[in-house]
């Protein structure tokens, strides 16, 4: 294989791979794990999604009014919803960022945690990557920004050039990353003819399934060479960053003065743009595999950022203005005049009008996740996996510190009048096929918070589930039984 692929014309390099593939066993699919947090959590009665007749796989994302989760519809098949958990201590509200990750029963903020990205990080081996986009006030880490820990809480990388340069090289001469050699050697089969493909294929034959792995890579690129090509990772070379260019160009020679609060990293006037940077770099690093297990932290658990441009933006009409904690997440539900103590548990028993514009802004981080993330990882061809997406390989965490954003809840319960509230956790991606995908899992809800601990499920036993779906044998100091129904 090696003499022959050497014929073909292709690199020493890629003939050795060539030549060790064709004897390999197969690996399995390499898996990404992302945890995406939201601020300041949801109004459950544009949030919830709509199940039809108590079939919980025949549900709708984009029927609740304002619909936080309508973004994700297309991908439907890859989403579960989980309802009916808490995080630790029932009582806390935003500073609980501190512990709904860990698990950690305790609102001090020097009680050593890990994390459930550090988690599985050091599970497989690797060091995750904690990205943020105003991810704390400018003078410092508080109690209000630690969301990521590993024994002591981690300062998010705030500059996304530098993190896609670590990940990336500069190009400008510095050692680029070791290339994945699945990409190296498919990227070297993809010059080949198709007639060459099929020589190849036949000098496989007589060797075994279990050793054949090179033959799932002929076969990927003899369809993608088929269907026209496809998308095409750029794992090879430093991909295309055009919004963390624009961030490197503008924070360049930026006087920084953290108690004066001029840190370009820092300003809510550059927010936006610094997340879309970030999401560029998660996606790209979950692509070619840079970045096995990624945290992002947009913004901080109190923080009051103006969302007055949704509203501009989108064209929704809604007056979205005025800070995104004490305007925003803190205006309260009003009852519809229809619902009473005994109706019918619905969302619909809360008038959509009062939080329309506070769901319109959570629906605005679900677009960034879809439109930076999502969407590219769904149309992205596995390029250490032929057959797959890089979708298929990955595990999106999307999770905000409490639930109901007015109430402050960090517990699932039936709200007055008979409404299902649930703290808000998403999960995207089957994880190689580990976790089964396209169904809302709902644990017990209470009829109200006084028994609302005793039926709800601990948020840790989701957070030891996804370990488990990474390849991950974990526990959580809040709970450590496995939610069979969700994985494979």
């Amino acid at each position: 294989m090696f003499l022959k692929a050497i014929a073909l014309g292709l690199s020493v390099p890629v003939a050795m791979k060539m030549a060790r593939f064709a004897t390999a066993q197969s690996e399995g699919a390499p898996k990404r794990f992302f945890v995406f947090y939201m601020p300041h959590g949801i109004a459950p009665e544009h949030y919830n999604p709509r199940v039809t007749e108590g079939d919980w796989r025949n549900f709708a994302l984009d029927q609740t009014n304002e619909s936080i989760l309508a973004p994700l519809e297309p991908y439907k098949q890859y989403v579960n919803v989980y309802e009916g958990f808490k995080y630790p201590d029932l009582t806390g509200t935003h500073e609980g960022i501190i512990n709904c990750l860990s698990g950690v029963n305790t609102l001090d903020s020097t009680t050593p945690r890990t994390t459930v990205e550090h988690v599985i990080a050091k599970g497989l081996g690797v060091k995750p990557l904690i990205l943020g986009a105003c991810s704390h006030r400018p003078y410092g880490l508080d109690a209000q920004a630690m969301l990521f820990w590993d024994g002591t809480p981690i300062d998010p990388q705030k500059d996304p050039s530098k993190a896609a340069d670590q990940l990336f090289g500069t190009g400008g001469g510095e050692q680029q990353p070791a290339v994945d050699p699945n990409v190296e050697l498919r990227n070297g089969l993809l010059t080949l003819t198709e007639a060459e493909l099929e020589s190849l294929s036949g000098s496989l034959s007589g060797l075994t399934r279990e050793q054949n792995k090179l033959a799932a890579h002929l076969a990927a690129v003899q369809t993608l060479k088929a269907t026209g090509g496809g998308t095409q990772s750029s794992c090879t070379s430093r991909p295309t960053l055009p919004t963390v260019e624009q961030v490197r160009s503008e924070s360049a020679g930026q006087v920084i003065d953290p108690s004066g609060g001029n840190d370009y990293f820092y300003q809510e006037a550059n927010f936006r743009k610094l997340l879309q940077a970030q999401l560029e770099v998660v996606s790209q690093a979950l692509i070619c595999n840079a970045a096995q297990v990624i945290g992002l932290q947009p913004m901080y658990a109190v923080c009051e950022f103006d969302f007055g441009f949704v509203g501009e933006s989108d064209g929704s009409g809604l007056n979205t203005s005025g800070s995104h904690h004490n305007t925003l997440s803190h205006t309260g539900a009003q009852q519809s005049p229809s619902a009473q103590y005994n109706s019918p548990i619905s969302v619909d028993n809360y008038l959509p009008a009062p939080r329309a514009p506070f769901a319109r802004c959570q629906r605005w981080f679900a677009q960034q996740l879809v439109d930076q993330v999502v969407s590219i990882l769904a149309t992205t061809d596995d390029p250490a996996a032929p057959g797959t997406t890089v979708l298929d390989n990955t595990l999106i965490y999307w999770m905000s510190e409490i639930g109901d954003g007015a109430n402050h809840l960090r517990l699932s319960m039936v709200e007055y009048p008979q409404v299902p509230s649930s703290i808000h956790l998403v999960t995207i991606g089957r994880a190689g096929g580990a976790l089964d995908t396209g169904q809302v899992y709902r644990a017990g809800i209470g009829s109200d918070a006084s028994n609302a601990a005793q039926v709800n499920r601990p948020a840790g036993d989701l957070h030891t589930t996804l370990a488990r779906a990474m390849g991950v044998n974990a526990e959580f100091p809040d709970g450590s039984s496995v939610i069979d129904e969700v994985l494979t």
